[in-house]
């Protein structure tokens, strides 16, 4: 068997059709944006080319500016500290990806006010019923994610923004999309209720290194990097023309693609909760528990789960000699030996938080490798149990 790749939700392979527009932009964009001569004007071109390109096949309304950044996480610390800042109160679930997490909670340590909503959700979703406890708090910025990094969990943001509007009508909106493009449907109605939208290349089959934040331009921003004016002197420094248009490529093929994804992704995870549910039901010292919301609103290509006593990061690496990768959660956090806080504002445990696993599919994910991960998670998993077992035992 080939290599399986299962960690699409850290970061994807470059389309080849990416990868030829990124090349082909390599050699002969390599003019700054920035001049006033004609091989920079004719970069700069392609740049507002692009622009206007990921604008109409986003339904963007005229008002919105989209700025491009190095990644998503910029996009996010982008709006949160140019919109939020530490003068207004921001509040969010609390299951969100590090970069809006430790963006709210660094602005309150410089004197802002953050307000976490964990009592307020349903499984790994905010339940639109609670905006009223956010308006009663004076809540200025609510952001969330489109689709939990970890869990798949689904936040609907016409759901919300039509609670928003109603029950809160002072918050502002802002999304982490980062999960969502090429995964789920952007209605052309959730530009009434957002007024910020963050989306990442890499996790798309695009290039590292390029993402964008779209926002309400009728909004002030403070940028975070000073110098040289580029994009309306929201973001200085020198925009990387292939990557943007690697990146709209990226787009182009994710949105094209997306119902036949979306299918491929229901059939790839309901062979892995079947697959795992039969290993549960024929192995009694291995018990499954989801920690995504399979019944629930919620993205098939993120399947996170657990399975006490064994530690996840020790079946990941067992699964590696077989040459399948899996995640254990977030990748910016991948290295850090604290269990994911996701899991933890769950309510799991410590130790059941570290045992666990994220399984996130792509568009060349196929049911044979589902069908074979689960043989060697089975294999695997009966191999080093007995260790675990002892362990809980002293």
């Amino acid at each position: 068997m080939p290599m399986i790749y299962f960690d699409n939700a850290a970061t994807t392979q470059v389309d080849p059709q990416v990868s030829s527009v990124l090349n082909d932009s390599m050699e002969k964009d390599f003019a700054n944006s920035g001049t006033v001569y004609r091989l920079g004007l004719e970069a700069k071109r392609k740049l507002e080319n692009a622009e206007e390109e990921i604008a109409q096949l986003l339904s963007l309304p005229a008002h919105f500016r989209i700025i491009f950044t190095s990644c998503g996480s910029e996009a996010n610390n982008l709006f949160i500290k140019g919109y939020g800042g530490i003068k207004k109160r921001i509040a969010s679930l609390g299951l969100e990806h590090s970069s809006v997490l430790e963006t709210a909670e660094f602005l309150s340590q410089e004197g802002g006010d953050y307000l976490r909503l964990l009592d307020c959700r349903i499984g790994g979703r905010l339940d639109p019923s609670c905006m009223k406890n956010i308006s009663d708090a004076d809540v200025k910025l609510l952001c969330l994610s489109h689709i939990n990094n970890e869990l798949g969990s689904l936040n609907d943001p016409l759901q919300i923004g039509k609670s928003v509007k109603a029950d809160a009508p002072r918050t502002k909106l802002f999304f982490d999309g980062v999960q969502a493009l090429g995964k789920v449907p952007i209605n052309k109605e959730t530009w009434d209720y957002v007024s910020g939208y963050s989306i990442s290349a890499h996790k798309i089959n695009g290039p590292k290194g390029v993402g964008a934040l779209i926002y309400d331009s009728r909004l002030s921003l403070t940028p975070m990097i000073h110098g040289g004016k580029q994009q309306s002197g929201v973001r200085s420094g020198t925009i990387p023309v292939p990557l943007v248009l690697g990146f709209t490529e990226a787009i182009k093929i994710a949105l094209r693609n997306l119902g036949a994804n979306a299918e491929l992704y229901k059939k790839l995870s309901q062979r892995l909760i079947n697959g795992l549910k039969e290993l549960s039901d024929k192995n009694q010292n291995l018990q499954i528990r989801f920690n995504s919301e399979i019944d629930g609103d919620w993205c098939p290509s993120i399947i996170n789960f657990s399975f006490s006593p064994v530690e996840g990061e020790v079946i990941l690496h067992h699964l590696e000699e077989s040459d399948i990768f899996v995640g254990l959660g977030s990748a910016c956090s991948a290295r850090s030996k604290d269990p994911s806080k996701i899991l933890l504002g769950l309510g799991l445990s410590i130790n059941e938080a570290r045992c666990s696993l994220r399984i996130s599919f792509g568009p060349s994910n196929r049911l044979e490798e589902v069908d074979y991960f689960i043989k060697e998670f089975d294999r695997v998993y009966k191999a080093i149990y007995p260790v675990f077992r002892d362990k809980k035992g002293r």
